[in-house]
């Protein structure tokens, strides 16, 4: 759905949204490498990496984009430590209490990369405050619709993101998470998730400033892919254990195009 971001992304700013993709893709690799040293090394390269990158010494080519930029762009290149630290969080198979819990580490996970995505998109503008809170609300959202999407996945590799809460409140353990049926508690637990994270998105959408609306469409349009994957989730009952449920070769381009042109 990345592709449909970029394809609405001004041509002048593409590459620059692309190497954010393209580090916050390789950051969420390094942290699911099945050799937890090999893993920790790559994360620590990348710790000194985005040092680098601020210090207007970067080594990888994607960074190298982001090097070119002025210096107080490259400042607010320090954000990518949340990255980081999210990936720490899921190397660790951290485990979250309550949505609120999830929604910090969220914040991290998904929305600094869309906060950094929309000053970008906006510069030499600032990035005022309410436009910077709805972005990163909307990364944390399109982090969470991921997780409801690949849940059995990630339970069969030693991640879970439900919080714990709703898990003991309907006596679902990780083992039904990996199952590859999905029983009806379990989809009762799912269809709550759903409803926790639908609710932040929608919110998160809304509460753009008018104004920035147009800057920031290539959110806008992540923003409504992913409601649309969460309305198919829905719609399929929380069948996620048979096969990876993905928006279909007509809907994500014509859910992109409402979304980008309702954004002006």
């Amino acid at each position: 759905m990345r592709y449909f971001s970029l394809l609405y992304t001004p041509p002048e700013k593409r590459d620059v949204v692309t190497a954010l993709y393209v580090i916050d893709a390789e950051i969420r690799e390094s942290a699911q490498s099945v050799n937890h040293d090999v893993a920790h090394t790559r994360l620590q390269w990348w710790r000194q990496e985005i040092d680098r990158l601020v210090n207007a010494n970067p080594q990888h080519p994607a960074t190298r984009v982001l090097g070119s930029l002025d210096a107080g762009m490259r400042k607010g290149f320090a954000k990518l430590h949340e990255l980081l630290v999210a990936a720490d969080m899921d190397l660790a198979r951290m485990t979250y209490l309550n949505m609120n819990e999830l929604r910090a580490y969220s914040a991290r996970s998904g929305g600094a990369i869309q906060e950094l995505i929309a000053a970008a998109l906006v510069s030499p503008q600032e990035l005022d405050e309410a436009a910077r809170l709805a972005a990163n609300r909307i990364g944390a959202g399109i982090r969470q619709t991921e997780m409801l999407r690949d849940v059995r996945q990630d339970a069969y590799d030693g991640r879970l993101y439900v919080p714990l809460d709703e898990l003991e409140k309907s006596d679902v353990n990780i083992d039904a998470l990996r199952a590859r049926a999905v029983g009806a508690t379990v989809k009762a637990v799912l269809g709550q998730f759903h409803a926790h994270v639908a609710a932040d998105l929608e919110a998160a959408t809304a509460s753009i400033p008018r104004g920035m609306r147009s800057h920031l469409r290539p959110l806008l349009v992540m923003a409504a892919l992913h409601r649309g994957l969460l309305q198919k989730i829905a719609r399929l009952d929380y069948e996620i254990a048979a096969e990876r449920i993905e928006l279909g070769p007509v809907a994500k381009p014509w859910i992109a195009w409402r979304a980008a042109r309702k954004a002006g």
